[in-house]
């Protein structure tokens, strides 16, 4: 495992600006006709629920993010490729009861990415359905598919469809002033240029989440913290975040959840292929309504 350098940050375009603004304004429109209190989450706060990935809220999310990179040799010989720099990503989750006991999860995330040579495009999309089958006083498990759409260019993403998995689990304590669980993803595609038709297991990522609620809706946790195991090279890569932010509660339900997070890479194994993260700085504004 190998320590990290310091970040600079770097400018990106807006090519989604527009795009995410309609959706986020069709979205809310639609959110306040299903406005609802905390009886609808549980029992669950609603300073808990708006940092609850798993959670019944219409959420509507835009965030950018900076990052650098490292300048190193690889495990072949060469010089590591530069990853995207800067991202504009916005999510949408939606949630379905279907039964009185059977929720699904629907989360739309799309990005659009500063390359290198500082292009931006579409790249990094993916949908899951996550059905939420097990729930009790204090938590939840859910489990569905997914799916990752190509990339504009390679250079914003990879470019094949690509198919696997999400499942999350997530549990409160301490009257909900700590969320913590795991959310493993999974996807396999036809990324192997030497052999097409073969697919490839993608990189597992296990991003443990940790939140602890403060007073007056402020809050810590370790933010986008996903671990990444690459199968071909038998190498992990390893991240770390901080994340601090603040819940506003409005007086029909809904909530806005505003934070700034700081993450970097704290070690990798030699052979990990491909780019290797030094730090990122993220900003991000979201809206919630209770199913």
């Amino acid at each position: 495992m190998k320590p990290i350098e310091r970040p600079t940050i770097v400018r990106t375009t807006v090519a989604t600006a527009l795009a995410a603004l309609t959706l986020v304004v069709g979205g809310l429109t639609l959110a306040q006709e299903e406005t609802g209190n905390s009886n609808a989450l549980g029992g669950q706060s609603l300073e808990s629920a708006a940092n609850d990935a798993t959670a019944s809220m219409w959420t509507f999310q835009l965030a950018w993010e900076g990052r650098t990179w490292k300048d190193e040799e690889g495990p072949n010989g060469q010089a590591r490729p530069e990853g995207n720099r800067d991202m504009w990503q916005l999510r949408a989750v939606a949630p379905i009861a279907l039964t009185k006991n059977l929720t699904l999860l629907n989360r739309l995330t799309m990005r659009n990415n500063e390359a290198a040579d500082k292009s931006s495009g579409a790249g990094d999309a993916e949908y899951f359905a996550m059905f939420i089958p097990l729930e009790w006083a204090t938590g939840r498990w859910g489990i569905g598919p997914q799916v990752n759409f190509p990339a504009e260019d390679p250079k914003f993403g990879n470019q094949v469809w690509r198919y696997g998995f999400a499942t999350g689990l997530l549990q409160r304590a301490a009257e909900d002033k700590i969320l913590a669980g795991v959310l493993i993803q999974q996807i396999w595609g036809k990324t192997d240029p030497g052999d097409p038709d073969r697919q490839v297991a993608q990189p597992i990522t296990i991003q443990p989440i940790f939140n602890y609620s403060l007073d007056k809706g402020l809050y810590l946790n370790i933010g986008e913290t996903a671990l990444s195991y690459n199968w071909d090279a038998k190498a992990w890569l390893i991240p770390l975040g901080i994340r601090f932010g603040k819940i506003f509660i409005n007086k029909n339900g809904s909530t806005w959840n505003l934070y700034g997070e700081f993450r970097t890479t704290v070690g990798y194994d030699d052979s990990w292929p491909g780019s290797v993260m030094n730090n990122a700085f993220r900003l991000n504004v979201s809206h919630a309504f209770p199913m």
